[in-house]
């Protein structure tokens, strides 16, 4: 689960969350596993509620039931939390079509992962406020959050991921004006 949503692999992603959901009732006894699945299951949910599917309902439950147990635990921990729930509550905002507070949810989501030296998870959050850019029509910020994303993947070592991005980036240049 957790390597196809990174990957971008949102199809397979969400067969894994829901065969997790279906299957894995208890716990591995490591909370940080507990954790990092909260959070992937939170954004594969939220990704798919925005496709207004049938199970449109479904998904978003799930959606808000994850921002709500991240708001308890941002609350315990802001260092390694606050970060995650501003970017679960800017795919929410994206879902919503809030865009006042999907820009500024991501943002915040951007500088807590840096000033906590998050390098992946400020990549992450670049990398969504980029796609929501792109589909909000703004070109050429979401080309700039697109070559941020690709910096924080590279400090964090995920080439596979900068490879990814770099895509992205040669697809989105030429429908760019440069200033």
């Amino acid at each position: 689960k957790y390597v196809a949503f990174w990957m971008g692999s949102m199809d397979t992603a969400a067969k894994m969350c829901k065969l997790h959901k279906k299957y894995c009732n208890a716990s591995s006894g490591r909370l940080v596993s507990i954790i990092n699945s909260s959070f992937v299951d939170g954004m594969i949910a939220l990704y798919f509620a925005r496709k207004h599917g049938d199970d449109e309902e479904e998904w978003t439950a799930l959606g808000e039931s994850t921002i709500q147990t991240w708001s308890r635990w941002a609350e315990c921990s802001s260092w390694n939390f606050v970060n995650k729930l501003n970017l679960l509550e800017a795919e929410y905002a994206f879902l919503k079509k809030d865009d006042g507070t999907a820009i500024a949810k991501y943002d915040a989501s951007i500088k807590a992962a840096r000033d906590h030296k998050f390098n992946h998870e400020e990549g992450l959050a670049e990398e969504k406020a980029a796609t929501y850019l792109l589909h909000m029509s703004r070109h050429n910020e979401a080309l700039a959050r697109f070559k941020n994303a690709k910096k924080c993947y590279e400090k964090w070592g995920a080439a596979a991921l900068v490879e990814r991005v770099e895509t992205a980036i040669s697809v989105l240049s030429p429908l760019c004006v440069c200033p």
